[in-house]
């Protein structure tokens, strides 16, 4: 089990090279190595991308859901290699795990955006530059969702950085909170 979950943390390792190596454009391309690369993991991030549940708009997540279903395998590896055995409630609290440290990874790279945001209006930066753009476009559903709960007039631009940013900070410290304190539980489970 120890060898497998070894195994899991290095195919994860090339998922993730794999996925940064999408980010970017080579006019020379990559050669055997990439090419090797994408014949070992591309089939099985396919299988993800077939789901339309992970896309969002332009957005693809399926490979964070890979990412996740490898992160569940591998630590269910490590449990049975280190306990001897498994259980229902640690697999479910790897799963919780996983998923919640997703999305505390984008809420972190939203506040990001958003301290980012502020800091070009802060100094007066030219909003017509790309970066600028680029993160208003990313902000805005977003902005406008987390208004919507509070209000149902429009607010100004600068107000709706600051109730997203105390919004989305708040669910980042109370979801870790409940999720760490769900997970103590499914650790407990005796089945």
């Amino acid at each position: 089990m120890s060898t497998l979950s070894a195994l899991i943390s290095f195919y994860t390792l090339i998922v993730v090279v794999r996925i940064l190596l999408t980010w970017f454009s080579s006019p020379l391309g990559y050669g055997r190595v990439y090419f090797f690369l994408t014949r070992i993991t591309d089939p099985y991030l396919n299988y993800f991308r077939q789901f339309p549940i992970f896309k969002v708009g332009r957005f693809d997540f399926s490979p964070v859901a890979a990412l996740i279903a490898l992160s569940v395998v591998g630590n269910i590896f490590h449990s049975i290699a280190l306990f001897g055995r498994i259980t229902l409630g640690s697999i479910m609290a790897f799963t919780l795990e996983a998923v919640w440290s997703a999305v505390s990874f984008f809420l972190f790279l939203y506040l990001l955006m958003i301290v980012l945001r502020l800091l070009g209006i802060l100094f007066h930066s030219n909003t017509t530059r790309p970066l600028w753009m680029t993160l208003d476009m990313l902000l805005s559903p977003v902005l406008i969702r987390i208004t919507h709960l509070f209000t149902k007039k429009p607010v100004a631009y600068i107000q709706g950085l600051l109730l997203g940013f105390a919004f989305l900070l708040t669910v980042r410290i109370l979801g870790g909170l409940l999720v760490g304190r769900l997970n103590a539980l499914l650790y407990r489970l005796p089945f």
